[in-house]
């Protein structure tokens, strides 16, 4: 049986686990806010993942597709990438929790792209609450799947503060293997696809100064940059600076 997610019953692990999802994206205290663990609590809506590698010539065209259409049907995108393997871009479905939050714990592994340690949370108190997200329906997930299995997700989350709910905040997660191959621009292009068809007036991002490949990629797709916030994460011993940007769908195609 699922959790019982009242605010009074929840235990630490699972408030790590929103927590975990939380911190790696903005837009909880205010217009490009950050939302450190330890602000997270059970009024807040889940977040996702700050964006793993991308490579700068990773620039295959946006999509092809109306992303809406495919949310409403559950319908996938069959993609090839640059090496010739074959995959889908499709709507993340609650099922796919677990296998998120494997990715998730993978690429957290490689120490570099999340700064949380492994150990904060568990895998599957983290799957639940990514499917639990997904689930609600509230903003635009979808997942890049190659044989079966999840390879890489893109999150735009939307406010519901009626100051803000013109602005999404992207954030994309790829395996190891499948970075440098198209998808990452895939991904994007969804991403932005949707955000003009939901009528968003800026699609916001935070990305580490030293991920000079996506940035690279966010560049490309059209992204701006709106600023730096120093030593804005602790990692160990280490602060790490963010780099805060922005894509305006109504100034022209990316």
């Amino acid at each position: 049986m699922a959790p019982d997610t009242s605010a009074n019953e929840w235990t630490d692990e699972h408030r790590g686990a929103v927590a975990q999802l939380g911190e790696h994206l903005h837009g909880m205290q205010g217009v490009g806010g950050s939302s450190p663990p330890s602000s997270t609590t059970s009024s807040v809506k889940l977040r996702w993942y700050r964006e793993a590698p991308l490579r700068p010539d990773d620039d295959r065209g946006v999509l092809a597709f109306g992303s809406e259409s495919m949310i409403q049907t559950g319908s996938g995108t069959r993609q090839t990438t640059s090496d010739g393997r074959p995959w889908t871009l499709r709507p993340a479905r609650p099922t796919d929790g677990r296998a998120l939050a494997a990715l998730f714990a993978e690429v957290r592994a490689e120490g570099r792209w999340l700064i949380t340690t492994p150990a904060a949370v568990s895998q599957p108190s983290e799957g639940f609450w990514i499917a639990e997200m997904i689930r609600g329906a509230e903003h635009l997930a979808l997942v890049a799947e190659a044989d079966g299995e999840v390879v890489g997700n893109v999150l735009v989350n939307v406010d519901r503060n009626l100051t803000t709910d013109h602005i999404g905040v992207l954030a994309i997660c790829i395996a190891e293997g499948w970075r440098d191959v198209g998808i990452g621009t895939e991904l994007v292009g969804g991403a932005q696809e949707w955000a003009r068809e939901r009528g968003l007036r800026k699609v916001s991002l935070g990305v580490f100064p030293d991920n000079e490949r996506a940035i690279a990629v966010y560049e490309r797709c059209g992204f701006v940059h709106e600023g730096l916030r120093r030593q804005q994460y602790r990692s160990g011993d280490t602060y790490r600076d963010e780099v805060l940007m922005a894509w305006f769908p109504a100034e022209g195609a990316s």
